[in-house]
């Protein structure tokens, strides 16, 4: 079970509470996690969470009228997500998503890309990159990053250039390691910003096991403890003798300066990403860039996309408002 007092449960809505009770943890994680996440393991892990997840989404899709379309851009697997109505001044729009999953799960219709196409009221073009660890890095993300070229410069299929300015970018937990990234390589390629805004959801940009949250939330305060994460990381993601401070491996070891786009952050104070979130707020604030950082009374990792906690509603809700942003 997750640490929950009385007095920790006196800040949190009854759903949320609910939430974190029903949550249970691996007895000797820490021992068995070399074990757990091992490669062979990794398509039973992939069954569980879709499985689980299923349900959600089918909700989702049926709740909003969405509609979901299967391309291919640069010869990469994307899923194309539709809300039924777009405003006239969203009609140029897309949303840019990279699903987060540990690199080894996940899936580009996840309840983050429908909910954000629901919410946010444009089309989301979610990358289905090859997962870990068929493909370690960095497969994945030069896979989205021949995604975003393609859509710059030639579109969609039967389709014209999107303009970078139209183009916002969302990345959450390993998505967003993809996503930030991309942007840096892009960067050194000379390749146009996404500057409509870029979201980042309880972001993991720092793999060397630095920071507060990586210690004081690693093992009965999150959903999940870090050493389960870590070694999902390690041994299906990360190459031989990657050096975990490579700024394209790490993001929150790169320079930054004031082209990156606007950034809003979400974390909670229950996140294991938390310190992740406040580091990048900080390096981009210093280096002139607009950006939010939005932190949720005891909140967990990924908390953004649960359908009825009111903290994820406010949080998403403080999300779209900073997106809309002109």
């Amino acid at each position: 079970m997750v640490s929950l007092t009385d007095g920790q449960k006196a800040t949190l809505s009854p759903e949320a509470i609910k939430f974190l009770s029903n949550i249970r943890h691996i007895p000797f994680a820490k021992t068995l996690s070399p074990f757990l996440t091992s490669s062979s393991r990794v398509p039973g892990l992939r069954q569980s969470l879709s499985e689980k997840m299923a349900p959600g989404e089918a909700e989702l899709l049926a709740k909003y009228d969405l509609r979901v379309k299967e391309i291919r851009i640069a010869d990469i697997p994307v899923v194309v997500i539709e809300p039924p109505v777009i405003q006239p001044e969203k009609k140029t729009k897309i949303l840019f998503n990279v699903f987060g999953g540990a690199f080894i799960m996940g899936s580009p219709r996840d309840r983050a890309a429908l909910t954000m196409a629901a919410e946010l009221g444009v089309r989301v073009y979610s990358i289905d990159y090859t997962k870990s660890p068929e493909a370690k890095y960095p497969v994945a993300r030069d896979q989205c990053l021949s995604v975003f070229r393609e859509l710059i410069r030639n579109g969609p299929p039967d389709s014209s250039p999107i303009d970078p300015a139209n183009i916002y970018a969302m990345g959450c937990s390993s998505g967003a390691q993809l996503l930030v990234s991309m942007l840096l390589v892009a960067r050194r390629e000379g390749l146009p910003m996404p500057t409509a805004g870029l979201y980042l959801c309880t972001p993991a940009l720092d793999f060397t096991g630095a920071g507060d949250s990586m210690v004081t939330n690693a093992n009965d305060r999150d959903i999940m403890p870090i050493c389960l994460l870590s070694s999902m990381v390690s041994q299906n993601y990360a190459t031989e003798g990657i050096n975990p401070v490579d700024p394209l491996f790490s993001p929150l070891y790169a320079d930054y300066d004031a082209s990156f786009p606007r950034t809003v952050i979400t974390v909670g104070t229950r996140d294991l990403a938390l310190s992740n979130g406040i580091r990048f707020f900080w390096k981009l604030k210093e280096a002139g860039v607009k950006v939010e950082l939005l932190v949720s009374e005891g909140m967990w990792h990924g908390f953004n996309w649960d359908p009825v906690v009111p903290e994820a509603l406010q949080a998403r809700d403080a999300v779209i408002r900073f997106l809309n942003q002109i």
